[in-house]
């Protein structure tokens, strides 16, 4: 069934629901991190499970990045976005259940195979919704949006469990949020029919595009380098909090991590305007400094101005990735954009689980004024190569790119072409798909 060009209502409404699905999605993901002490007290979880959480979640993400990252293009955007919140749902329900440490790992499994889904189905949702005429919005949401949900749904479990302190009533309302996502997706329309088959959807497959691989290898550079900065604050906002600026209470930890992680979306949209090539500079040149900022102003114990830095830090960073993300999805046909997303985030994940181990190792042997101070030097490599890819990457020829318009286009004039052939000359086979 041929889908057709979204209006302007249609795309922003699309674009709306789609994006409150996929922070719902990723908000339900942070809601176990803050209680897992609740969960040793109550179930004893113990040490070794909590560390063996992110293992798992992490497991799910890649797997499902890996091996399923492309079956939107063969079930269709919207179907597989309600598949995700019914997986967020379960994995929540799993958690409100859980009675052993096994039973949190399997849990957090489940939620890995969501955000998986999410990064791929449900990000290529809001890009496809949104279009190119507002592809920073898109961008912006794709890559930044995952950090914007964890950050809201561990700071709004930590203010419901003061309020609250009962696991049932924590869920029940992250539950609820979800199904709320879950029935105003089916308002969505659906962008991009069906473009491949199940089976090349699910090919285990690393797609890197042949006529842009300088670019591609210049966005994971700058997703692995900030990412690395992102993922620290995640776990260790609340002890620099205590270790570094002498906190008594939670709350400077979870200021902290909201600084260092919300106004990220505020990057993309501040930065649209803007040439994406110097864009891409200035910011990771910008992100680099605020880390260096970081790394002094934990030496010299000043509080308010590290948390400055950290959102110096989260504002560049958020228009670092999206506007790379865009040059990106500007450069690839729009039957790629899952299969692109995908991969980008899979690098992502990956390299994130690696650098993470070794900050940690790093921060045993050392300090957090060590470790910034590493970070900023892997940053500022990390802009050199970036500055040096850019400049010499190609940009592809608007005229040889599929954007959704000439692949509506092209679907029209095959289906016209069809309707003219008599019925029984037309192969069992013969319906129009695009590879």
């Amino acid at each position: 069934m041929h889908k057709a060009h979204l209006t302007d209502a249609q795309s922003l409404r699309g674009f709306i629901l789609a994006t409150f699905a996929f922070l719902a999605i990723f908000a339900s993901t942070a809601v176990p991190i803050p209680l897992y002490a609740d969960y040793q007290v109550t179930i004893g979880l113990t040490t070794a499970d909590i560390s063996n959480t992110m293992f798992t979640y992490l497991t799910g993400v890649s797997l499902t990045l890996f091996l399923a990252g492309r079956v939107s293009d063969s079930l269709g955007r919207v179907p597989v976005a309600s598949l995700t919140v019914m997986l967020a749902v379960f994995g929540c329900i799993m958690f409100l259940r859980a009675g052993s440490g096994a039973d949190v790992l399997a849990a957090r499994f489940v939620q890995g195979l969501a955000a998986g889904f999410g990064m791929s189905a449900v990000s290529s949702l809001v890009i496809d919704c949104v279009g190119e005429k507002h592809l920073s919005w898109g961008s912006t949401v794709a890559s930044c949006g995952a950090m914007f949900g964890i950050m809201v749904g561990s700071i709004g479990v930590g203010i419901l469990y003061d309020l609250v302190p009962d696991l049932t009533a924590i869920y029940g309302v992250m539950i609820a949020i979800l199904v709320l996502s879950l029935f105003l997706v089916n308002f969505v329309h659906e962008p991009l029919d069906r473009t491949v088959s199940l089976r090349a959807s699910i090919r285990p497959r690393v797609f890197i595009p042949r006529d842009c691989r300088r670019l591609f290898a210049a966005v994971a550079v700058v997703y692995l380098s900030t990412w690395m900065v992102g993922c620290f604050f995640q776990s260790f906002s609340a002890p620099i909090a205590y270790g570094c600026f002498g906190a008594t209470s939670p709350l400077p930890g979870s200021v902290i991590l909201a600084l260092a992680m919300a106004p990220s979306v505020l990057g993309g949209p501040l930065v649209q305007r803007f040439r994406p090539k110097r864009t891409l500079v200035v910011s990771m040149g910008v992100t680099t400094a605020s880390v260096a900022a970081l790394a002094l102003f934990v030496a010299t114990g000043a509080e308010g101005a590290f948390m400055v830095a950290c959102g110096l830090f989260s504002v560049a960073m958020g228009a670092a990735l999206a506007t790379a993300l865009r040059m990106l999805l500007l450069e690839v046909n729009v039957l790629q954009v899952s299969a692109i997303l995908s991969s980008v985030n899979l690098v992502a994940y990956a390299g994130s689980a690696v650098t993470g181990l070794l900050c940690g190792a790093l921060l045993g042997a050392t300090s957090y004024v060590v470790v910034f101070a590493v970070m900023t030097l892997v940053l500022a490599v990390s802009c050199a190569f970036v500055v040096a890819t850019v400049r010499t990457a190609r940009a592809r020829k608007k005229s040889k790119r599929l954007t959704l318009r000439r692949f509506h286009k092209k679907r029209n004039a095959e289906l016209a072409a069809l309707d003219e052939v008599p019925p029984e000359v037309i192969a069992e086979d013969a319906a129009p798909a695009l590879a």
